[in-house]
């Protein structure tokens, strides 16, 4: 995130933060509570979730370290954040993160752009949502998933995540049922391995031409 700063400004965005440590399934901040800072993961693993206006919970994305959990735009939280595993997260109020945007203009354009991004890619979800199956938004899932969270093994993909079958669902925007009969499918055709709440993608192009 103060990838956009260097030198005296990179010192002075660090001097105005602080660390929080956070538990596993611990709630960082909750949608609909007032924007009172700046939150940047660190170190661990961070979850997005929003509850819709008919009560569907979403799981938005996972974060990693480095990730610009939220912004400065909306006076409440339009999702939580909630820890998975222990986390590292560095703080700047709300009054100081407001400052540094505007001496420093590199950081304002900075978080800009990761919002953009951000905006566009849960609008594709919602999109997702309306129009397609559950078994093409399965599959969707799982190529944006090894496409941010990948490691290459040979000729598979591994999703390097502690990915459980809820998440996935909650994901999706199914049940736990519907997914775990949908990841038995691509299982079975040969697409994926799933073990041990890791899944690898065997044929990342077959897989997408299957959604």
């Amino acid at each position: 995130m103060l990838s956009a700063l260097n030198g005296d400004d990179l010192c002075a965005a660090e001097q105005a933060m602080y660390g929080l440590r956070y538990l596993d399934d611990e709630t960082i901040f909750m949608q609909g509570a007032s924007v009172d800072g700046l939150y940047i993961l660190c170190q661990g693993l961070v979850r997005l979730r929003l509850v819709t206006q008919d009560g569907r919970r979403l799981l938005i994305r996972f974060c990693s370290p480095g990730a610009l959990l939220n912004g400065l735009s909306l006076y409440k939280y339009a999702f939580s954040a909630v820890s998975a595993g222990t986390s590292t997260v560095s703080f700047i109020d709300k009054a100081e993160a407001l400052e540094l945007i505007k001496h420093y203009l590199k950081l304002g354009a900075e978080m800009g752009h990761r919002f953009a991004r951000d905006g566009q890619l849960l609008l594709q979800r919602m999109g997702d949502l309306a129009y397609e199956t559950v078994e093409e938004r399965l599959t969707h899932i799982l190529l944006s998933l090894g496409q941010r969270h990948g490691i290459r093994e040979g000729k598979a993909l591994r999703i390097d995540l502690p990915l459980s079958q809820q998440d996935l669902a909650d994901m999706v925007g199914a049940s736990r049922q519907v997914v775990n009969q949908g990841l038995r499918k691509l299982a079975d055709q040969g697409l994926i391995l799933e073990e041990r709440c890791r899944i690898s993608i065997l044929d990342d192009e077959r897989l997408r031409k299957s959604g």
